[in-house]
């Protein structure tokens, strides 16, 4: 119960806290936003609080958000969110690579900046270190586009860029950073960002062998932190005096050594409170003052094993080494002098892992790279050549398409010609066949008419009549010429097939061949040629010896025979 309790008022505590924190948020611009943002973050990140707690604090400031219709503060929960996995849950960086690249996409340099620096900081914890230098670098470039006016955290960040170079002894290039930082106006914003950068610049200078440089900046250092911070008095304290003990000027040096050390003790930072007293050791046993010398090695020793920053002990043991000459054991002063070297000799080999890392892992990344680049290269040509086959079988199906639709009307024009052709060519069969059907009904007609009155009576005026009426039955050239031409339509070869096979045939003949390939009778023949029954048996005799047919071989059979086709 006890501890549930406990719980419970943690929890409205970070609840009450995170509400006041994100309310000063809403519709600000970032400038504005910064100090409140960086408070938010590092109650959270910074201090680790448990997934309930955050959850809480996520709920309240996403309605906060909605009810103000705030998107950059929805926004700005989906990225702590997101920091929350990747700094304190240690989950993949997936989700907030793909964040920081919609960001960019969009435009939102101040959101694409700090994704970028979430996942340097998330690299780097992992000792993943060119992959972090990397995303430091394109940060960078993205900071190009804002000033740090709008954007406080500008200066925090290149500090950040600046530390990593410095980490890997590249001075110079760290150096460009720490400037960028220093010409800015100092902020409380970002106060601690520069006063690191202008400590670490002279740091620099001071590794670069640049004393001159180095004490420009931390006597810049020490002349801002005396009238602003304490403890950043004594830093700057510290390696203002260090400087000195380096150029042998130990009566400079000592005093703010000891203020150094005094402040360092006061805000319990034992790294620091070791670091100046090693040199103050240094400096009493130079003066023969050894027991003065032996109390400040014994409470850096003392740091440094509390500290457990055993990288200082390649400083303490040339100091130990140098007291005990000087107190006569040259025995132990020559162990301690051995134990420096080991030390060092750590130090160095722990700087060359860490270097060597770096390089094995920017190989790793070059040949990931070439690799990928090769990939990518593949595929682009892969993708060329599937776009030049997809290209030409889209031309050659448009092509085809085209060619298709020509011949379709092509043949749409073809067949309505073919139609209007049959349905002119049938307009003028049945045209033919009913005139030739009107001649032989005619003919027919008048025929039987003849044959009647014939069988009537013999009487002179009935004779007379029937004399006139032959020769209306009988075919004038005209009408043969009329008749040969509806003929022709009916059957177009055969006319030109009689004559072919019988060049000889006289018209007449013609003329009762064709009359008999329209099925009449010999008297409806005869009278259409205006010819007697026996003239026309006469004609039948002539054809029959010019065709070679036999004696017993009908008329009606000629057809068959010869022109069956016709």
């Amino acid at each position: 119960m006890k501890y549930f309790f406990i719980f419970l008022l943690t929890l409205l505590f970070y609840s009450h806290l995170a509400f006041a924190q994100y309310s000063q948020l809403l519709h600000k611009p970032h400038w504005e936003q910064t100090e409140a943002l960086s408070e938010l973050y590092d109650n959270i990140i910074e201090f680790k609080i448990d997934r309930p707690i955050f959850e809480d604090t996520l709920a309240g400031m996403r309605d906060l958000a909605s009810m103000g219709n705030d998107p950059v503060l929805a926004m700005e929960a989906d990225f702590l969110e997101l920091s929350y996995e990747v700094l304190v849950e240690y989950k993949e960086l997936d989700g907030m690579i793909t964040f920081q690249k919609e960001q960019e996409q969009q435009g939102n340099i101040y959101f694409a900046c700090r994704a970028a620096e979430a996942i340097s900081k998330s690299y780097w914890y992992s000792k993943k270190y060119e992959k972090a230098l990397s995303w430091h670098l394109h940060l960078d470039e993205l900071m190009k586009q804002v000033s740090i006016e709008e954007f406080p955290e500008k200066a925090i960040f290149l500090t950040g860029i600046g530390s990593d170079y410095r980490y890997f002894g590249d001075y110079r290039k760290s150096i460009t950073y720490f400037k960028q930082v220093a010409d800015f106006k100092v902020k409380d914003v970002y106060i601690n960002a520069w006063r690191h950068a202008i400590n670490n610049m002279a740091f620099t200078y001071r590794q670069l062998g640049q004393l001159d440089s180095s004490d420009y900046y931390f006597d810049r250092l020490l002349k801002h932190a005396e009238e602003t911070s304490e403890q950043w008095y004594g830093i700057a304290s510290g390696n203002v005096g260090y400087n000195h003990f380096l150029k042998g000027e130990f009566e400079k040096a000592l005093p703010l050594l000891l203020r150094d050390v005094r402040l360092a003790e006061k805000y319990n930072d034992r790294g620091l409170a070791a670091q100046s007293s090693i040199p103050v050791a240094d400096i009493y046993t130079v003066n023969g003052k050894l027991d003065s010398a032996l109390f400040f090695i014994e409470k850096a020793y003392g740091y440094i094993r509390s500290n457990g920053d055993t990288d200082r002990l390649r400083n303490l043991y040339p100091v130990l080494s140098k007291w005990e000459a000087a107190k006569g054991n040259m025995i132990d002063s020559n162990k301690y002098l051995d134990s420096a070297l080991v030390a060092t000799k750590k130090y160095n080999e722990k700087f060359s892992a860490v270097q060597l890392m770096r390089a094995n892992q920017l190989v790793m990344n070059t040949q990931k790279e070439k690799a990928i680049q090769k990939l990518n290269e593949e595929a682009l040509r892969n993708k060329i050549i599937r776009n030049a086959i997809i290209g030409g079988l889209l031309l050659t199906l448009v092509a085809a398409l085209i060619i298709y639709q020509v011949q379709i009307q092509k043949n749409r024009i073809r067949q309505k010609l073919k139609d209007q052709e049959l349905e002119k060519t049938q307009s003028d069969l049945e045209s033919a066949q009913k005139l030739v059907t009107n001649y032989t009904q005619k003919i027919q007609e008048n025929s039987n008419m003849i044959h009647s009155m014939e069988r009537q009576t013999l009487q002179l005026e009935q004779n007379q009549v029937l004399q006139e009426l032959r020769e209306r039955t009988v075919l004038t050239d005209e009408d043969w010429d009329s008749f040969q031409k509806e003929f022709r339509k009916i059957f177009p070869k055969l006319i030109s097939s009689l004559l072919h096979h019988n060049p000889k045939l006289s018209p007449s003949e013609l003329r009762y061949l064709l009359l008999l390939k329209l099925d009449m009778q010999n008297q409806e023949i005869a009278n259409a040629m205006g010819i007697s029954p026996s003239s026309l048996r006469v004609t039948w005799h002539r054809l029959r010896k010019k065709l070679d047919l036999d004696k017993n071989v009908q008329p009606r059979e000629l057809f068959e025979m010869r022109f069956s086709e016709a």
